[in-house]
């Protein structure tokens, strides 16, 4: 995903990444259309770029997240190399709810191979670690479990590490892994 589609967009942006805090009649306020507005702080915020910092009544509160030139390459595949774990996370963030046969079907790209194997071990991992959690539980033979998505970091993909658990680089939060099951 391209972070900006329009040079309107990366203008609006240019406008507001500096500011300490805005909400999108702030770039309304700048001649951006109200619609349009809200449109590029929505895509800002899928692509990580922005961070919901507060709620003022029902009026979401934004923070620019900072970015250099090597970040905005990063948002389309981490470090630069697509792995594994990237094309499962943005598959995981576009999709409501999954299970492991969906999640390697979505990951499979950019030369990447996900097996479903390594998409349910993946799954198990996020499961254990707060991120996922189970909306159908699998019945063996039968069907897979289903998981929903439940803590959305930003864009870079969630990690094991050799502590048991998962390091999350949006955040730099470490979860001590749970366990469970797939």
């Amino acid at each position: 995903m391209k972070p900006f589609r329009s040079t309107m967009e990366r203008h609006a942006w240019d406008r507001v990444k500096g500011m300490q805090e805005f909400h999108w009649s702030d770039l309304a306020a700048l001649g951006v259309h109200g619609d349009t507005a809200q449109t590029f702080v929505r895509r800002w915020e899928r692509a990580g770029l922005v961070k919901c910092i507060r709620k003022d009544m029902h009026r979401k509160i934004f923070r620019s997240v900072e970015l250099d030139a090597a970040n905005l390459t990063a948002l389309e595949a981490p470090d630069g190399v697509p792995t594994p774990e990237g094309n499962m996370w943005r598959a995981m963030r576009r999709l409501v709810q999954f299970g492991p046969t969906d999640l390697a079907a979505h990951a499979n790209a950019g030369g990447v191979e996900v097996t479903v194997e390594k998409a349910r071990a993946y799954c198990r991992q996020l499961l254990g670690s707060g991120h996922l959690k189970v909306r159908q539980t699998a019945i063996i033979g039968r069907r897979e479990a289903i998981y929903q998505l439940i803590e959305d970091s930003g864009p870079f993909p969630p990690k094991a590490v050799r502590l048991a658990g998962i390091l999350d680089p949006n955040t730099g939060a470490f979860s001590p892994a749970k366990g469970g099951a797939a």
